[in-house]
Order: structure tokens, then C-alpha cells, then sequence
């Protein structure tokens, strides 16, 4: 059979595959996901054309994707140090707004005798040291009547000077029973949306990560609460199977997850590696 001219504003399979540097088979799949317009002339059966518009639209996206990729590499994720407060506290600045402030002095010295206490309530996204990511956790006793009054209030934890003392924060020790507030998951806002997204999934993660490690260290952990204080957040929570609870304050929306008894995949990993712990120590 004669070779067919290529129309104008299409690309043979040949040219897609070295233009996206992929295989026949992954073309086939972005066709089929819409992702890429394929016509067959009349007369053929098999080979095809494609429209080269949807084709350098991908090739962008793909190259975007990469750049991200090779961007996010270079970030690592740990427990913040003393070191990190201000920058953990100027970052905090940024992503919220609180009705009563307080001076960096006073809750520099507050998160510092925090971290004393328990090193690793902090988490920190960092690029070339910068901070650029941060998710904090209050880890609290199950009945702890403090907290609860803490949360009733209307002081932020993060930015004002919450009546939460360092001992009222609880250690990550094996067989201690604890329960956890998030207090904040967020990513720098100055980042193109893209990479925040990208940012974001890496904190989030390796978050989630940290919290199945306590699991595995023999931490007992009865309930994981947050305030979901944003759109975002709140769908946040909704997607790792949080459950919003009723709340005395009209203004604040309070999700817990039930860490014995959800069927949430967190939940669920966390009591896999609490039960790992257990069955570990019995066979020491």
C-alpha cells in the first residue's frame, strides 16, 4: 500500500513516539483516555494519524511533570529541630491568620520547650534547608480536660500563646496511650499551584508515614483529631476517612478519627503496624 501523506495538523504514530518518548501501547492508552484525537483514513484499518495539537499539549504537560518531578527530589522531609522554629513560625504567618497573635519571642520559646519534650511533634519539608512545608501534631493525653478547654477557646495553637504546657505534652513511648491534634498541614503559598500540589503530596505522605512509624514503635494511639479551618483541609480529612463530630462552637468544624475501631485506610495500616509491634515484642 502507498504511503499516505501525513495531513496537515497531524503527526504519525512515529513522530508521537518520538516526540513523547513513549511506546505504541502507551499511545493506544491516551487515545483511549481522550487525552489524544486519532483519526483512520478510509481504506485503512490499523494505522492512523494524530492530532498534533493534542500531541504537543501532552508533551508540555509531560515535561512539566518531569521538571516537578526532578524539583520535588531535591526536598527532604524531618523532624524540625529548635534551629527551625523561626522559620516554622514565619511560615505558619503565612499560610493563617489568628484573632490574637502572638510576638515570635514568646511562642519561639513555647515550641522550644515543646520540642524538648517531644522532638518529633514537628515535621518540616525542606529545600536547600529552607523550610518550605510544615505539619505539626500535638500528641496529649486521651482525657486530657486542658486540651479540651484549649480548643474551646479562641487562642490559635500555632500563633497564639495557647495554654498548653510542655507537660501536658506526651512522649512516644511503646505502650503509652496517647491521642494526636494535627494542628497544621500546609505548604508554602508563593509556589506555582503545580508545585505546591507536588509539595503537598510529599508532605502529606511521609506525614502519613510518621504516624504509621509511631504504630511500629508500640505508641498507642486512641484518636487523631483536626479542625478543618479550610475548604482544602476539610476534604483533606474527609479523603483519609475523618469523621466530623459535633462541636460547641458554631465557627469550627471538628473531625476525629477513631484509630481502634475506623475502617479508613490509615486507621487500618496504623493497627497493622501496632499489631506487628505487639507480636514482636511477645516473640522477644
Amino acid at each position: 500500500m502507498a504511503r499516505m501523506q501525513t495531513p496537515k495538523g497531524y503527526y504519525t504514530a512515529t513522530q508521537v513516539k518520538a516526540i513523547l518518548k513513549i511506546s505504541s501501547g502507551r499511545i493506544a492508552e491516551y487515545v483511549e483516555q481522550g487525552k489524544i484525537k486519532h483519526i483512520i483514513p478510509p481504506g485503512r484499518t490499523v494505522h492512523g494519524f494524530y492530532l498534533k495539537k493534542d500531541v504537543d499539549k501532552l508533551a508540555h504537560e509531560l515535561q512539566a511533570f518531569f521538571e516537578l518531578e526532578e524539583e520535588t527530589e531535591t526536598t527532604i522531609f524531618t523532624a524540625a529541630t529548635i534551629e527551625d522554629i523561626p522559620a516554622c513560625i514565619a511560615l505558619n504567618r503565612e499560610l493563617f491568620t489568628a484573632s490574637t497573635s502572638t510576638d515570635t519571642t514568646t511562642l519561639a520559646e513555647k515550641w522550644t520547650r515543646w520540642l524538648k519534650k517531644n522532638p518529633e511533634m514537628i515535621y518540616v519539608l525542606k529545600r536547600e534547608e529552607e523550610v518550605i512545608g510544615i505539619a505539626t501534631v500535638l500528641p496529649i493525653k486521651t482525657d486530657s480536660e486542658k486540651f479540651q478547654q484549649a480548643l474551646r477557646g479562641d487562642i490559635s495553637f500555632l500563633l497564639g500563646d495557647v495554654n498548653i504546657a510542655a507537660e501536658d505534652i506526651e512522649e512516644y513511648k511503646a505502650g503509652n496511650h496517647i491521642q494526636l491534634y494535627i494542628a497544621e498541614i500546609g505548604i508554602k503559598q508563593s509556589f506555582h499551584k503545580d508545585l505546591k500540589r507536588k509539595y503537598g503530596a510529599k508532605l502529606i505522605s511521609n506525614f502519613m508515614e510518621a504516624i504509621l512509624d509511631l504504630g511500629r514503635r508500640g505508641v498507642i494511639i486512641e484518636n487523631i483529631m483536626s479542625v478543618g479551618a479550610t475548604r482544602s483541609g476539610t476534604r483533606l480529612l474527609q479523603r483519609f476517612g475523618f469523621s466530623e463530630v459535633i462541636f460547641p462552637r458554631a465557627d469550627t468544624r471538628l473531625f476525629t478519627l477513631n484509630m481502634k475501631e475506623s475502617g479508613a485506610y490509615p486507621a487500618q495500616a496504623y493497627r497493622e503496624a501496632l499489631k506487628e509491634a505487639i507480636n514482636n515484642k511477645k516473640e522477644r
